[in-house]
């Protein structure tokens, strides 16, 4: 049902997005009509995840790695001071080093190491403060956000070489903020986002990305 939610809203903001380039086609290559405030954006930055990781073999351990991070967007703005975005994010990967060697039944067990990729979708709500300089725009976002989480981890488990790998589909609570500049079409952004997954597997999982980015108005 998630899925399915995130899939009608980035197909209504697409297609939100295909109209209102027809319209700007119509209008000159200004694109002077545009009522729904339609954008694209994309952002880079500094990502973290957060994720609490058990794998098969009942090893646990917790991620928190810091890497690159980067997001896709799409977004409409029908009234100056609330709009609605749809974005891609991609958080990255990380790695897990060598876990504590120790002897059960006779034999040696030893996590050797594992890696953990996250990507999201989300869907946001999102608010603008109106201040007195119209070119700076502070704002809030809150939405759902699913979370595609893959993980791979090896080692040695009752003397023997193990390898394994789990895909996971935590989804929760969406939100952030930050702070953007408009210049005419374009605006830079820099802001703040975290996904708050659930996931039976591990008890958590909270990425977040920190960017700066650009959005470009029809």
């Amino acid at each position: 049902m998630a899925i399915r939610s995130i899939g009608w809203v980035v197909g209504f903001a697409l297609v939100s997005g295909a109209v209102a380039v027809e319209a700007m086609a119509d209008n000159g290559p200004l694109g002077l009509y545009n009522p729904l405030g339609v954008y694209v954006g994309a952002g880079l930055g500094s990502a973290t995840l957060n994720d609490a990781q058990v794998d098969q073999f009942n090893y646990f351990d917790h991620y928190d790695g810091q890497q690159l991070g980067w997001e896709a967007l799409v977004g409409i703005r029908p009234i100056p001071f609330l709009g609605a975005e749809a974005e891609y994010i991609d958080f990255g990967s990380t790695h897990l080093g060598y876990g504590p060697s120790y002897y059960s039944s006779g034999y040696m067990q030893q996590f050797q190491g594992g890696d953990t990729h996250d990507r999201a979708a989300a869907i946001f709500a999102v608010g603008y403060l109106p201040l007195p300089i119209p070119w700076i725009e502070p704002f809030g976002k809150l939405g759902f956000g699913q979370i595609w989480q893959h993980n791979s981890f090896g080692g040695i488990y009752e003397g023997a070489q193990a390898y394994g790998s789990d895909t996971t589909h935590p989804s929760g609570a969406a939100y952030g903020g930050g702070v953007q500049f408009h210049f005419q079409q374009l605006a830079v952004r820099a802001q703040f986002e975290r996904i708050s997954g659930d996931r039976s597997l591990g008890g958590w999982d909270n990425p977040s990305l920190w960017s700066v980015g650009v959005n470009w108005t029809f």
